[in-house]
């Protein structure tokens, strides 16, 4: 949440985490991917670290040039996403 908040500009009180996905690299090196809902798309705010932030639909994702860990754990957060359970808005 840090992470969104510090590289993204996203609110973290707007976003309810509904799982992580710790993946492993061969080098040794992991790291943690956040799946959160948020009731409104949210804008997004770059700073240093981020050459362009925007929201893309999930069908498209693996058409841009993503980082190489994140792309090869792509496939896998799919997988995940689909076997959690859709979130219910109580207002509708």
């Amino acid at each position: 949440m840090r992470e969104a908040h510090e590289e993204a500009g996203l609110p973290p009180d707007q976003l309810t985490v509904r799982t992580t996905v710790v993946t492993a690299e061969n080098s040794g090196w992991t790291y943690t991917t956040v799946i959160a809902d948020a009731e409104e798309q949210l804008d997004t705010v770059p700073n240093r670290e981020s050459a362009e932030l925007r929201w893309v639909a999930e069908d498209e994702v693996a058409d841009l040039p993503l980082h190489p860990g994140f792309a090869a754990s792509w496939d896998r957060l799919r997988e995940v996403t689909a076997s959690l359970p859709l979130k219910v808005n109580p207002q509708t």
